[in-house]
């Protein structure tokens, strides 16, 4: 129970932490900027964990190399969704992540889906397509964000898996200073220096929160991974969704089709019943 209970919150701050970030990019913030100074904001809240439960082991070490590019693609991607599309459209794709867990898990855990996870994966795909109206061709075209929301669900779903294993070999406390350092490093090449050494993109009084609400969210989801399983987890997650959902409406006047939302519960429940 007290897995859910903290997956729940991460959910609560990550979603949180998307209102941020499209009001920064609203405000005219570069994306590359915008996603990595959550990192090194993360990074600083989070030294005192870091400090007190250090365990940077052999485990940690290599499997960096593999975790590391791959988070690093999906974030950009991630990012450019938020960017390019409402909320109320980009994010319900997400869902879509669970979906991808459950099918790297057939060939790297040997974890089969049963019957109740494939009705899921087929509520995801049948929300998705209300989503867009029945036209996914036509769809994608004008919310190509939505298209790169898939395909970082794709990344982040591989990572998941492999994400569990490392945070079990070391500590959630640990990992979560951890990945926030290697984050802040391994993105900046995509930002640039000149972007970095930019005054003005430190003026921005949304770093502040969007770095706690992700620290928060990255303590919460990796801690949740000791006391529940990987797809318990990526599902319970995804009540984010409906959250940002909400978000588009209240905080950018988003108007939410009755056909998208009705599509948005489908895909959220089919992710939830892939990892029950």
């Amino acid at each position: 129970m007290l897995g859910i209970l903290l997956a729940l919150a991460s959910a609560l701050f990550w979603a949180t932490n998307d209102v941020f970030n499209k009001k920064s990019l609203l405000k005219g913030y570069g994306e590359n900027f915008v996603l990595w100074i959550r990192f090194p904001v993360g990074a600083l809240i989070l030294t005192p964990l870091g400090g007190a439960y250090w365990d940077l082991n052999l485990t940690v070490l290599w499997t960096t190399f593999i975790w590391l590019p791959l988070e690093v693609v999906a974030s950009v991607l991630f990012i450019k969704g938020i960017k390019l599309a409402p909320l109320s459209l980009g994010v319900p794709f997400f869902a879509f992540m669970p979906m991808f867990s459950a099918l790297f898990g057939i060939p790297l855990l040997g974890e089969f889906i049963d019957l109740k996870g494939w009705l899921g994966i087929t509520l995801i795909l049948v929300g998705s397509f209300m989503i867009t109206g029945g036209s996914p061709g036509s769809f994608f075209r004008a919310n190509r964000g939505s298209l790169y929301m898939i395909l970082s669900a794709l990344l982040f779903g591989f990572n998941v898996v492999l994400g569990k294993f490392v945070i079990v070999e070391s500590n959630p406390f640990f990992f979560s200073w951890y990945y926030c350092v290697a984050m802040t490093l391994g993105l900046i090449p995509l930002v640039g220096f000149k972007e970095l050494l930019r005054k003005e993109n430190y003026m921005n009084p949304l770093n502040l929160p969007m770095g706690v609400l992700f620290s928060l969210g990255m303590v919460t989801y990796s801690w949740a991974m000791v006391y529940t399983y990987a797809s318990y987890v990526a599902s319970v997650e995804r009540v984010a969704i409906i959250l940002d959902v909400l978000y588009g409406k209240v905080f950018f006047g988003e108007r939410i089709r009755k056909g998208s939302f009705l599509g948005s519960v489908l895909m959220v429940t089919g992710a939830v019943m892939l990892g029950a």
